[in-house]
C-alpha cells in the first residue's frame, strides 16, 4: 500500500478496513463490469482519466511526486531473451511530458517490487528487491544525483516494508522479525519479539511494526496466533498488548488472528488492520472470517469497528488534503463520510481491445502532488475478452 501521507489525521474520518484484493475496482473480483461504475448511493463522484497508456508489457509499482513538475514512476518490463528477469526502468515528468529513464546504476537493470519512499525535503528513496538471493537495494535522489545506501546486512531476498523520516533515520523490514535502522554512516539490525510485516509513526521516537505473535500449536484448542504490536519509543523496542480474538466453538482448525497493516495518524491515534481467519476446507460448518481492528489511544490497543458500507474491508491509500481519502479498490471516502467508487473510463478500442471486453482497472499507488490539487495513480487495466485476455499499464489523474 502506499504511504499514507502526512496530514491524515486532521480529517478525523473513520477508515475503511484491509480487503483481501487490493487495488481492483471492487476489490473482490478482478472480472469487474466493463462499463464505468457511478458512486456508491447514486451520488456524483470523482473519476480517473488516463493520461498514459504503456503496450509495452510493463508493471508500475509506484510513483512520487516532489512538485507538480517532477514526479517519478517505477516500472519494469519483461526481459524478451530472459522472461525471468525484469528491467526495470522509470518515468519521470517535467511539467510538459513523461520521459523513460533507466533505473539508477547502483540496483542494476533487474529489479522487483521498485518502491519510493519520501525524505521530504532531503528528497527521496528508491528501493529495489531483485530476484535472487541477494538483498534489496537501496539509492537517494537528493534533487541532484543519485546517492546508494549500503545493502541492509542479512542479505535478505527482499525488502517488506520501510519507514523514512530523514536522510539519516530510515527503517527497513526485509525479514520476519528483523528490522534494521540507517542512521546516515551504517545499518543496525534489531530482532523483534514478532513476526512483523508493516511499519508506520508519526516521530523519529514513535514507530510501530505490527504482525503476529505466536500463541500456541492449536493442541489446547485455541488460536496459533494472534495479534502483535511492537513499538519503538526512540530508545528500545517493546511489544504491547493487543486484544485476543478467539472464534466460538466448534472452533475451525488452525485458527490464527495478526495484523497485516498499520497506519499512524496521531502519537494517540493509530489504526491497525488484518484478519482472523483458519484453514479453509476442512470442515463443513465453517465459520466466517472476522477482521481485525484495532485502535491505539495513547494508552491501550482496543478493537474498534470495521467500516461500513463499501468501504468495509480497504484500506488507505492516500489522503486528499482536507476533503477525503482514497481507498483501495478505487473507492474514496469524503469528510462527510460518503462512500463513492471512482469512475473511470473505457481503453480505447485499439491495439488488441475489443469494444466488448470487459475491463478493470487495478491501481498499485496513489500520490497526491504536494501543494497541488492533482492526484495521480499507476497500475493496470485488465482486459478480459474471448480468445486474446491482456493488460495494460496505466498512469491515471482525478478529474474532480
Amino acid at each position: 500500500m502506499r504511504r499514507i501521507v502526512t496530514g491524515l489525521a486532521v480529517l478525523g474520518l473513520a477508515l475503511a478496513g484491509c480487503g483481501t484484493e487490493a487495488d481492483g475496482d471492487d476489490g473482490k473480483s478482478k472480472a469487474a463490469p466493463s462499463s464505468s461504475s457511478s458512486a456508491a448511493g447514486g451520488t456524483s463522484g470523482p473519476s480517473w482519466t488516463y493520461d498514459e497508456i504503456l503496450d509495452d508489457g510493463s508493471k508500475l509499482s509506484d510513483v512520487i511526486a516532489t512538485a507538480d513538475d517532477d514526479v517519478w514512476v517505477a516500472g519494469a518490463v519483461t526481459n524478451s531473451a530472459n522472461p525471468s528477469r525484469d528491467d526495470g526502468f522509470l518515468l519521470r515528468y517535467d511539467g510538459t511530458r513523461w520521459q523513460r529513464q533507466p533505473m539508477p546504476a547502483a540496483l542494476g537493470s533487474t529489479v522487483h517490487e521498485a518502491r519510493f519512499d519520501s525524505l521530504g525535503p532531503d528528497g527521496f528513496l528508491l528501493t529495489a528487491s531483485r530476484p535472487t538471493l541477494a538483498g534489496p537495494r537501496t539509492v537517494r535522489w537528493d534533487g541532484t544525483r543519485w546517492t546508494a545506501l549500503p545493502e541492509l546486512p542479512g542479505g535478505d531476498g527482499r525488502l517488506v516494508d520501510m519507514k523514512a523520516f530523514a536522510a539519516d533515520d530510515v527503517w527497513a523490514l526485509s525479514g520476519e522479525s528483523r528490522i534494521h535502522h540507517w542512521d546516515g554512516t551504517r545499518w543496525s539490525t534489531s530482532t523483534l519479539p514478532a513476526t512483523v510485516v508493516s511499519l508506520d509513526g508519526v516521530a523519529a521516537d514513535d514507530l510501530w511494526a505490527v504482525g503476529y505473535r505466536e500463541t500456541g500449536d492449536g493442541s489446547d484448542g485455541g488460536e496459533f496466533t494472534q495479534p502483535a504490536a511492537v513499538h519503538w519509543d526512540g530508545s528500545s523496542w517493546q511489544l504491547t498488548e493487543t486484544p485476543a480474538y478467539r472464534f466460538p466453538e466448534p472452533v475451525p482448525p488452525e485458527p490464527g488472528a495478526s495484523i497485516d497493516h498499520v497506519l499512524a495518524l496521531a502519537a494517540d491515534d493509530v489504526r491497525a488492520y488484518g484478519v482472523h481467519s483458519f484453514n479453509h476446507g476442512e470442515v463443513e460448518d465453517e465459520p466466517q472470517e472476522e477482521p481485525v481492528r484495532l485502535r491505539w489511544d495513547g494508552s491501550d490497543w482496543a478493537k474498534a469497528s470495521d467500516a461500513a458500507g463499501d468501504c468495509a474491508g480497504r484500506v488507505p491509500m492516500a489522503v486528499d488534503g482536507t476533503r477525503g481519502l482514497f481507498l483501495d479498490g478505487n473507492r474514496y471516502v469524503g469528510t462527510d463520510g460518503a462512500c463513492m467508487k471512482i469512475e473511470r473510463p473505457r481503453l480505447p478500442s485499439e491495439g488488441g481491445v475489443r469494444a466488448g471486453s470487459r475491463q478493470s482497472l487495478w491501481l498499485s499507488a496513489v500520490e497526491v502532488v504536494p501543494g497541488t490539487d492533482r492526484v495521480l495513480g499507476v497500475g493496470h487495466v485488465q482486459v478480459n475478452q474471448s480468445g486474446n485476455p491482456m493488460s495494460r499499464s496505466v498512469i491515471v489523474s482525478l478529474k474532480r
